[in-house]
């Protein structure tokens, strides 16, 4: 018996529906043997695998996630609105994308910079007020008031199409604004779709862990009967009870641990208040399996990342074109209507002024511009190779994370199943010794936890691949313009 005295570690376990923990039962077998046999520990899961699959809406409809991973609306839910899921009742994680499309604050941080470049498109584009006023001159002249100007009029005129240049640098940068905001929330759906597996993936190991503590407490109770009957003895008995105490903290760990995946969920969300509920899906593979070319080819391009640097490039020679326009000068006039005391005489001026670009040709801006449209445009191949380097590490957890799950349902879930009915047959037929029937029930368990781990991983992995490796739905935002550009002046150009 010392050889299952060793202190057992509880990893993420496997899920059982409330409709099949009944099947979860090792059905005692009849007739019995002559000399009677202590029950066997009942609670032995098989394969874990739900029938349930993860609901996900249609496209078109409330939380349907396009092309690029967008969360779609309702057409007749106005702006705002999204629908709750009941209290209390299981969630989807439609319902959690719902949710976080209408309170994940960074979410409101994105669109924000939008409506910012658009406030610098349209105050960029637009021309100088005029200057009105009136002068008087040569006050004291023959004893008079001299001369006086009622009305004057000034006008700074922009040449050189500079006003529409500034508009369309700064259009562009609401484009960029718009590219984020949709990165954002392809990070959102995606984090909460990561999250979402994570707190499943620990409901399923709550209700593990419960059936390893119900095992666990059979087997103190056979192992009592065993030793009434003289076939076990007190170390065998301490041993199961110390491995029912294993359990029982096994159990409240699971459930601490489903508690914080909740919480990383809800904050996603943004409904951090949000009462704990049960969620409903399946963490079992749904399809054919993802390729590295397919993966690949889309990711160049779908991925926000590169269209943002690629957009970038198109800003960038906008600026360039803007700032060498910069030196072409601005014409000023003037005019003006008035009356001469001194000569009894109605007046009237005009002014035609510019100013010469004889030493300031805005030669110095010109420069940081094209340094700035070079930076950009190495942006793009930087873009490129480093989501290549991160869908290589993502694909290859994925790929691992697959052939484990394959793996398990295929060789060694149902070869541990198998041994362990065999060896309970055996016990019951008096041909097996009961530790090693708990031996080969613990495999099970751990084969089963195991398992669900890597169910975990695979999923997550996939989220990643498939969601163009944005997950991180609490990441704020960044603004479009990187430091570094040229900044915006009170009057934007």
């Amino acid at each position: 018996m010392r050889a299952f005295s060793g202190a057992r570690t509880f990893v993420l376990g496997v899920s059982l529906s409330a409709t099949g923990l009944a099947g979860c039962q090792t059905p005692d077998p009849s007739p019995r043997p002559a000399h009677p046999v202590p029950d066997l520990p009942r609670g032995i899961p098989p394969t874990l695998k739900q029938d349930t699959a993860v609901p996900v809406a249609p496209v078109g409809s409330p939380g349907a996630v396009g092309p690029t991973g967008v969360v779609t609306q309702a057409g007749g839910t106005a702006p705002g609105e999204f629908p709750v899921a009941v209290p209390g009742a299981p969630l989807t994680v439609a319902d959690l994308e719902r949710l976080a499309l209408a309170h994940n604050p960074t979410l409101v941080q994105a669109a924000a910079f939008v409506d910012a470049a658009r406030g610098k498109a349209t105050q960029a584009g637009l021309p100088f007020n005029p200057t009105v006023g009136q002068t008087f001159e040569q006050i004291g002249a023959g004893n008079t008031f001299g001369e006086a100007r009622w009305f004057t009029l000034q006008q700074q005129i922009v040449t050189g199409g500079k006003l529409r240049l500034s508009r369309l640098k700064y259009q562009k940068e609401a484009e960029l604004a718009e590219i984020q905001a949709s990165a954002q929330r392809l990070r959102v759906v995606n984090g909460i779709t990561s999250a979402y597996f994570g707190v499943l993936a620990a409901q399923r190991t709550v209700e593990n862990e419960r059936r390893l503590l119900e095992n666990a407490e059979a087997a103190v109770k056979t192992t009592e009967q065993l030793v009434n009957v003289g076939q076990g003895n007190q170390q065998d008995l301490l041993q199961a009870q110390v491995d029912a105490s294993q359990a029982r903290v096994a159990l409240r760990t699971a459930e601490a641990r489903l508690r914080q995946d909740w919480t990383h969920l809800v904050t996603i969300v943004g409904v951090p208040d949000l009462p704990q509920q049960p969620l409903v899906g399946s963490l079992e593979p749904d399809g054919p399996p993802l390729t590295w070319d397919e993966a690949l080819a889309r990711l160049y391009q779908e991925s926000p990342e590169l269209l943002f640097a690629v957009a970038k490039v198109s800003q960038d020679e906008i600026i360039v074109e803007r700032e060498r326009r910069e030196p072409i000068p601005n014409v000023t006039v003037r005019g003006g209507v008035g009356y001469n005391f001194e000569t009894r005489n109605n007046t009237a001026d005009a002014a035609f002024t510019l100013p010469l670009p004889l030493f300031d040709r805005n030669q110095g801006t010109v420069r940081q511009a094209l340094a700035d449209l070079g930076r950009s445009r190495a942006e793009v191949t930087r873009v490129q190779l480093d989501l290549r380097r991160r869908l290589a590490d993502a694909f290859t957890r994925y790929q691992t994370a697959r052939d484990q799950v394959e793996n398990f349902r295929t060789e060694a879930l149902p070869k541990a199943r198998k041994a362990s009915e065999l060896y309970e047959e055996q016990f019951k037929n008096r041909r097996a010794a009961f530790p090693q029937v708990l031996v080969a029930q613990r495999t099970v368990f751990q084969l089963n936890e195991d398992y669900n781990r890597s169910l975990l991983e695979f999923r997550r992995a996939e989220v990643e691949v498939r969601g163009l490796l944005l997950v991180d739905g609490l990441t704020a935002p960044r603004e479009p313009v990187p430091p570094g550009h040229i900044n915006a002046t009170p009057k934007p150009r």
